[in-house]
């Protein structure tokens, strides 16, 4: 065998790996997506159809719970016997990127609003799904991505937060949930 087609079948064997490694970490795409899409929707239910005074109170909550189950998670899996490729290396820094990212976005909210800083958070999920997606060729995460992206452009021009609120669920349906039974499903 020549040296080329060694390292493609490396190559080729590290992603398989790093694939079976990802099916079994989908739970974090499903946990987040799932709780990103519950908050989104309780905020708008709790918005639209009640009195309540404080209806964003379901993000703090559900992010709170997300970050401790992560965690757990997290841990669980570090103890777990497998094998880390350097494929796996580069998607913890990519979603290490994008978590500290996320919370300069967030920061910015106070002083952009709600209705300016989700479309960002869209764009965002779109630009971590995509690049997982072309690094693993998984063509799910690349379309939920395009997904994202579209329901970030039309969030652009959505002058009501409500809107936003529907869009920035849809943009997590396409590119956490969908993709995430996905890779599960391929245990």
């Amino acid at each position: 065998m020549k040296e080329a087609e060694k390292q493609l079948q490396y190559i080729e064997e590290m992603i398989a790996t790093t694939k079976g490694n990802l099916s079994g970490g989908s739970i974090h795409f499903l946990l987040w997506g799932w709780l990103v899409f519950a908050a989104a929707l309780l905020n708008y239910i709790l918005l639209n159809y009640t009195d309540y005074s404080s209806p964003w109170i379901a993000w703090p909550v559900l992010m709170s719970l997300g970050a401790v189950l992560a965690i757990y998670l997290g841990r669980k899996q570090s103890k777990e016997s497998r094998v880390v490729t350097k494929i796996d290396k580069m998607l913890v820094q990519l979603w290490a990127g994008f978590g500290i990212t996320l919370f300069v976005v967030l920061l910015a909210m106070g002083a952009m609003g709600p209705t300016k800083v989700y479309p960002m958070l869209m764009a965002l999920y779109g630009l971590g799904t995509f690049v997982s997606g072309g690094i693993l060729n998984f063509k799910p995460l690349q379309i939920g991505a395009v997904a994202a992206w579209i329901c970030a452009i039309v969030g652009f021009y959505q002058e009501q937060f409500d809107s936003q609120l529907i869009l920035i669920a849809a943009a997590i349906l396409f590119s956490y949930i969908i993709p995430g039974h996905l890779l599960a499903s391929k245990k």
